[in-house]
């Protein structure tokens, strides 16, 4: 009888030994989650569905289900670039067996400290413990690479055992590699509208901000589609402008690395080779900023008009980076620059006077020279025409006729005709091309052949008022 009990015990003891030591000897298994590129970018939540383990109903009466990591943070095993908090990491058993204990369960934040996930009021059956994952993003800059850190499960069981297989899980969220542009590029426009633009020591500008979500640091670069711009305009033109890209300089404004360049249709860099980092909450905007000289605009964009060029913006990721090989991202757009139809004309002497003083004036006829007479714009073709307010020079009662009077170039002024004053406009300018600040040169003049028209005139001063006209053609 003694002999059978010792047996039986000894039957016993080697039974349930022999299932603990294989139940524990499962290897370590791993969790791999992938986060989506969408929850980065709109910062939301990655919500998933996970297997924790098996669970064995055999070695526990009334199970526990634990949870804690095992690093105090998840490593960038791949990558290479810093840790992210256990906290992003949520997790709630949904269901074991099969069975779903949403209502009974805690969700619990990762940390190194076990935290209970499940306690049951009854014995379980055995099977697959399935766990709801909940993923924050938004407090968090992702880097691209594998965020990695051991999590340890338990549920103790009868004389110490765990019912939880595997006890140690390896869990990693892998973080793809992109740079997405979070808006079109569309159309950046310099406005030419006002004369002053192209006289100011300081450059027109326009900005175009792109906003950009990336999980790898980037270079940034530009070029056009074309090395000229492309004119279109309605209004009047002697030759169509031919404008190298060139003409317009670009830079990006608030960053420190910036590399100013001039527009090119090969595609140059616009930061030096550090490039632009990875940003918080992994969204940064680049502001574009295209500028043009006073003096660029004066030898390249007088005509009036729209001038337009195609941009393609792109993002390289830097060769340095993780993953190896190349990443890039564009994004198309257009620069145009529109030059309104715009006209200036300044007389920069109010009063012109001819005097008559002595018998050689009337013999040979009398000029007076303007230098710098006139001052004028004129974004389109223009004619320039003079003419008199009133239908004699007058003094008083007494007149002379106004056609003793020629108004034209002084020596060395091009491009002008000398014509006899009427009160008809006559034309000085035919067809001229456009223009920015033109200085013109006039002579007034009495010829010898018109001073017989002057005697007998009682002395005094005759005047008339001069109008000078712009035109289009």
């Amino acid at each position: 009888m003694t002999l059978k009990l010792q047996k039986k015990k000894l039957h016993i003891k080697i039974g349930f030994s022999l299932l603990i030591s294989l139940f524990s000897s499962a290897l370590q298994a791993q969790i791999t989650v992938n986060l989506p590129a969408a929850n980065i970018i709109s910062r939301t939540e990655y919500l998933s569905s996970i297997t924790l383990g098996e669970f064995n109903s055999a070695i526990t009466l009334l199970p526990n289900i634990g949870i804690r990591s095992v690093n105090t943070t998840f490593n960038n095993i791949v990558g290479g670039v810093g840790p992210a908090p256990l906290g992003i990491a949520n997790f709630k058993i949904s269901s074991i067996a099969g069975i779903s204990v949403l209502g009974t369960s805690t969700e619990r934040s990762l940390s190194t400290s076990s935290q209970s996930l499940f306690a049951a009021v009854a014995s379980l059956v055995s099977g697959t413990v399935l766990s709801n994952l909940r993923l924050t993003t938004s407090s968090f800059t992702w880097v691209a690479g594998t965020y990695s850190t051991d999590i340890a499960l338990t549920a103790p069981g009868l004389l110490g055992g765990n019912a939880m297989s595997p006890p140690t899980q390896s869990f990693s969220i892998v973080v793809p590699a992109f740079i997405t542009a979070q808006n079109t590029a569309g159309t950046t426009s310099i406005l030419v509208n006002n004369l002053s633009f192209y006289r100011s020591p300081t450059d027109i500008s326009g900005n175009k901000v792109i906003t950009l979500a990336h999980t790898v640091p980037y270079i940034p670069s530009l070029q056009t589609g074309n090395s000229n711009f492309s004119f279109s305009t309605n209004l009047t033109y002697n030759n169509l402008p031919v404008t190298p890209v060139s003409t317009v300089n670009t830079t990006l404004t608030a960053v420190a690395n910036a590399t100013p360049i001039n527009l090119s249709s090969t595609a140059q860099t616009l930061t030096n080779t550090s490039g632009i980092v990875v940003p918080t909450s992994n969204s940064g905007a680049l502001t574009h900023a295209f500028s043009i000289t006073g003096a660029q605009l004066k030898a390249r964009f007088v005509q009036a008009g729209t001038y337009s060029v195609p941009l393609t913006y792109i993002w390289n990721k830097l060769s340095s980076a993780y993953p190896t090989g190349g990443l890039q991202s564009q994004s198309v757009g257009t620069l145009e620059v529109v030059v309104s139809e715009l006209s200036e004309l300044i007389a920069n002497q109010q009063t012109v006077g001819l005097s008559f003083t002595n018998a050689n004036h009337y013999k040979n006829g009398i000029n007076q020279d303007m230098p710098a007479h006139l001052k004028l714009s004129k974004t389109t073709p223009y004619n320039l025409y003079v003419r008199a307010t009133s239908a004699s020079f007058a003094s008083g009662v007494n007149s002379i006729p106004l056609n003793v009077m020629r108004i034209g170039p002084m020596p060395g002024e091009t491009g002008m005709q000398t014509v006899t004053l009427s009160s008809t406009a006559q034309q000085l300018i035919n067809a001229a091309d456009p223009t920015i600040d033109r200085s013109l040169s006039i002579r007034y003049s009495i010829p010898a052949s018109e001073t017989s028209k002057l005697l007998n005139k009682p002395a005094g001063t005759y005047s008339t008022n001069i109008i000078f006209s712009l035109v289009a053609p």
